[in-house]
């Protein structure tokens, strides 16, 4: 059976609805509560298009995690949701403002 792989950042901040969608033949790196998330240019689901650049990204903390697994006929559907907050802080020294 074939997997397909899909990711779902959801912005806690606004009404809780993905933002953005991520689809791939193999997993997605792991990710744990707490650990910081910058958008740097993702296509907006409403329509919107980027709104962050790698110059000018809008950082977030993961808040939440949610797995979904799903068998839809001959395929095998791995979602993941992350819920993000607003990062409010000081970016790392070791990554770029």
């Amino acid at each position: 059976m074939k997997s397909k792989y899909v990711l779902y950042l959801c912005d806690t901040s606004w009404k809780h609805e993905p933002i953005a969608k991520f689809t791939s033949e193999t997993p997605f790196h792991s990710v744990q509560v707490g650990d910081r998330f910058d958008d740097i240019g993702w296509n907006r689901l409403n329509g919107v298009g980027p709104i962050a650049t790698p110059s000018k990204p809008i950082r977030y903390t993961v808040h939440s995690i949610k797995h979904l697994i799903e068998e839809s006929g001959e395929e095998l559907l791995i979602q993941y949701n992350l819920n993000l907050e607003l990062f409010h802080g000081q970016a790392s020294p070791v990554w770029p403002e």
